[in-house]
């Protein structure tokens, strides 16, 4: 597991060198966003949808779909897992 952890440190290590500090900020800024904003978006459909059956999961990669894609990426988590 330690070597997850020094590729991940690599890979970030290349791509500030590559691209340079400040794009790569903004960046990760922009994705951090659109992460806070699928949680936000699957909070409001595990909130209110219990009502109706329907759950989706929040973890890493359904949040960051949800964020990415918005409500037709979150419409198509509930779908998926409604199925």
């Amino acid at each position: 597991m330690i070597w997850l952890w020094g590729a991940g440190t690599l890979i970030t290590v290349l791509m500030i060198f590559t691209v340079g500090i400040v794009p790569f900020l903004k960046w990760m800024w922009r994705m951090g966003t659109k992460w806070i904003v699928g949680l936000g978006l699957l909070f409001i459909v595990n909130r209110f949808g219990q009502e109706y059956g329907l759950y989706v999961p929040m973890n890493p990669v359904t949040t960051g779909i949800a964020g990415i894609l918005g409500i037709p990426g979150t419409a198509a988590l509930v779908f998926i897992f409604r199925v």
